[in-house]
């Protein structure tokens, strides 16, 4: 029975522990993974030194400088870059010496250069120095015992440096995981990193094998020792003995791809289990990349990834990746998983959970969904995973979705996918002034509210409008320059927001009205503005106007309703049940209605 994508993921991890340990020269130790706590070993600096360009004084001598009672002093010596710290100017008297060089053990200061006049050996101050002496303290960068590199994390150039600077010579790390990679398939034509690829056309029925040259960059990527073993015919046989021989190599992980579906030829799990592998993971549920086996051979890993191209490679980045890099030490081993907004409704629905290679950008983050399902063309672009469990309906754009982002480093130890967030479906309401908009708005939230559905309502004023009087304090807090401020009181809030109404696009519009919704714990389905028309969106007009040409979704609003101020209590009752029977459609039967 397949098991859902995090359970999957929560077996594997739980069941990989890091690899042994082994002492690198602290030069080859970078993008290692620290096996125990690194610590400065020495102060950096080892000690005290000049932090910029100037002369080394005493501050005694120089405390009562001014124009009218200009300083003199006799330069009597200078650092030289390198040498040990020398003996030091004596009062009345200064050394020169340049940013890093080691202070003399006479002087208490640095006056930067630029702060004195030079008159043959003798120096010029015609004001006090600043209360800053200029002068790096031992220790003062990085003290001694400072943590520098956790257990479990990645050593950085940046840590780097600071072990050499501290005189570290060795650092203990885990050992990079060591990984043989095979294909298997009577289809497939040899990649370059087996053998020499024959050149394009293949007959009917061959398939160039692309799956094990671009892991193998990904697994080198990761880290890992790569060999490949070439490509694997189905026969029972040849693939039985080639598997029994991984089996025995020296490598900790061993990455098939193809033969581990239902058909006929997918052989791999069942041949795993007969050399002895303990089963750990089978099939998930997932599109693309459901096949999929992981075991240990003693303490060796197996695994098998679909064939496909797209879904070997999704699979690879939700499972494999995390493993090895767990196997190499590392503490967090799943990559940002953020909401981001669709720039398109995504039609379709599923009742597995789907990954699909996307393409995310901007702040805050858009991302498109690429074409392509399991094959290569998806992930052609992407830089990213959308993941959206099983049962999610169809979503509009603007919907924000969980999507792991393949560009940026790990920053987590479990895999969490949240669920999708629907976008509200946004309605404007124009109309003549006194037609009745705001009845309308109250009259549809009332209805819909009532059907436990959260609705959102954007009042416009064209005019401006005053949230408090001039003067109060959140007014002079807004006056001078506060961009949000909130009105906090006992029974309700109120978020003052300044801003160029002509800069506010719906998008922003929505982007706000949803974070404050959901600050309350209450995410909206539905955002009701009086006084909006935007293409692509469905509007209601009440009362006789009607938008000029190129205004709105079409040339005719979706519904046009009589002024309400105008109707009978029954007629404008009956107008409100249906036009709020008609959101409600949308918002429970069909997402992507206008």
């Amino acid at each position: 029975m397949a098991v859902d994508l995090e359970t999957a993921f929560r077996r594997i991890l739980e069941q990989a522990t890091p690899l042994g340990t082994e002492r690198v020269p602290v030069h080859a130790a970078a993008g290692r993974v620290a096996a125990v706590p690194l610590r400065c070993s020495h102060p950096v600096p080892h000690f005290r030194r000049a932090a910029l360009d100037g002369y080394v004084v005493w501050r005694d001598d120089v405390a009562e400088a001014a124009p009218q009672r200009p300083v003199r002093l006799r330069l009597t010596g200078a650092v030289r870059m390198g040498a040990p710290p020398g003996e030091g100017p004596g009062r009345g008297e200064a050394w020169a010496i340049s940013t890093g060089g080691a202070m003399p053990q006479r002087g208490d200061r640095v006056v930067p250069v630029e702060h004195v006049r030079r008159e043959g050996d003798s120096l010029v101050l015609e004001a006090p120095p600043a209360d800053r002496t200029h002068v790096i303290e031992a220790g003062e960068d990085i003290a001694d015992g400072t943590l520098l590199v956790a257990p479990g994390e990645v050593i950085r150039p940046g840590a780097l440096g600071a072990l050499l600077a501290c005189g570290t010579g060795e650092v203990e790390v885990y050992r990079r995981p060591r990984v043989l990679l095979l294909s298997t398939g009577d289809e497939l034509v040899a990649s370059p990193t087996d053998t020499p690829l024959p050149q394009a056309p293949w007959r009917p029925g061959l398939i160039p094998n692309t799956n094990t040259p671009v892991l193998a960059l990904e697994l080198a990527a990761a880290g890992c020792a790569v060999q490949t073993a070439g490509v694997v015919p189905d026969e029972p046989a040849a693939l039985a003995g080639v598997l029994g021989q991984a089996a025995e190599s020296p490598a900790d992980v061993v990455i098939s791809t193809g033969g581990v579906s239902v058909g006929a030829a997918d052989r791999v799990p069942q041949t795993w289990l007969d050399l002895g592998a303990r089963e750990v993971v089978g099939r998930i549920d997932l599109k693309p990349g459901g096949p999929f086996f992981a075991g240990l051979v003693g303490s060796r890993w197996v695994v098998g990834l679909p064939g496909t191209p797209g879904a070997c490679l999704a699979t690879y980045h939700l499972l494999v990746r995390p493993l090895l890099l767990r196997l190499a030490g590392r503490r967090d081993v799943v990559r940002p998983i953020h909401y981001a907004r669709l720039r398109a409704g995504f039609t379709r629905s599923s009742g597995r959970m789907q990954a699909l290679w996307a393409v995310v950008s901007g702040d805050p983050p858009e991302v498109e969904v690429r074409e392509g399902g399991a094959g290569l063309r998806g992930a052609v672009r992407a830089n990213a995973l959308v993941l959206l469990r099983a049962g999610t309906l169809p979503l509009r754009a603007g919907a924000r979705v969980p999507t792991l982002v393949l560009d940026r480093p790990e920053d987590r130890a479990d895999l969490v996918i949240p669920p999708g967030r629907p976008s509200p479906l946004v309605v404007g309401v124009v109309g003549p002034s006194g037609s009745g908009k705001t009845t309308l708005i109250e009259g549809v939230v009332q209805r819909l509210r009532a059907d436990g559905i959260a609705v959102g309502a954007v009042k416009h004023a064209a005019h401006g409008f005053e949230v408090d009087r001039p003067g109060s304090d959140s007014d002079r807090l807004v006056r001078a320059g506060a961009v949000p401020v909130l009105l906090a009181g006992p029974a309700e809030q109120v978020l003052r927001v300044r801003c160029d109404a002509a800069e506010l696009s719906v998008e922003r519009l929505l982007g706000a009205v949803e974070a404050a919704a959901e600050a309350l714990g209450q995410p909206l389905e539905l955002l009701l503005v009086e006084g909006f028309r935007h293409p692509g969106r469905p509007w209601v007009q009440v009362g006789s106007e009607t938008p000029g040409p190129g205004e709105g979704r079409s040339e005719q609003p979706w519904r046009q309703v009589p002024a309400l101020v105008d109707l009978p209590a029954a007629q404008r009752d009956a107008v409100l049940d249906d036009l709020a029977a008609q959101i409600r459609s949308w918002l429970r039967h069909a997402p992507n209605a206008p």
